[in-house]
């Protein structure tokens, strides 16, 4: 079934692609927002002189960090590490589609993408509010433990609670390890 939703989704992204459509900044879907809600959301996407055109609309890498600063307060998690699993898992290209079906900037399964209601995993917000929706259960379950969180985020929470810690994967094991040097490298910035 999930391989069939992916199917469907990267079809979609297709046509969308091919008619245009994926051009439009999406709306923002709060429909009873304060003032204050939405004046911070257009602060976190002003554009500035470096924009560049990622994923069909003009995004920059500013608006980029911008997002991840707001998700990552949002759930009080650190951006840095936020950052640092988006430069590991896409390099910050919100169009990265990997060989097993992840799916833009934080490269979300089609399953995280139904459970945290993502509608365009390819749309750089909604693919770091799923994705630090994720990142904070992983968190919680395994009480802050970068790693575990890291694993399960890599290779599911079921590999890594069956493995009773970091899995033997040795992509899991590279990816927890990049992940973790990238974000020493960004707190000491």
């Amino acid at each position: 079934m999930i391989e069939e939703m992916y199917n469907a989704m990267t079809r979609i992204n297709e046509l969308k692609n091919r008619f245009g459509l994926n051009k439009q900044v999406k709306p923002q879907r709060q429909v009873n927002a304060t003032f204050s809600e939405m004046e911070d959301r257009a602060i976190r996407l002003l554009p500035n002189e470096e924009e560049r055109l990622l994923s069909g609309t003009v995004v920059s890498r500013n608006d980029i960090d911008n997002l991840i600063n707001y998700y990552s307060n949002k759930r009080n998690i650190p951006s840095s590490l936020v950052r640092s699993m988006i430069n590991a898992e896409s390099g910050f290209n919100p169009d990265a589609t990997s060989p097993k079906g992840a799916m833009g900037l934080m490269q979300l399964m089609p399953s995280t993408v139904m459970d945290f209601g993502v509608e365009n995993p390819y749309d750089p917000e909604d693919n770091i509010r799923g994705g630090t929706a994720l990142l904070k259960s992983l968190l919680d379950n395994y009480k802050g433990d970068y790693k575990l969180a890291l694993a399960a985020y890599n290779a599911g929470k079921g590999n890594v609670d069956k493995a009773g810690g970091v899995t033997d994967i040795k992509e899991t094991r590279d990816y927890v390890r990049k992940v973790i040097d990238l974000y020493a490298g960004e707190k000491d910035k």
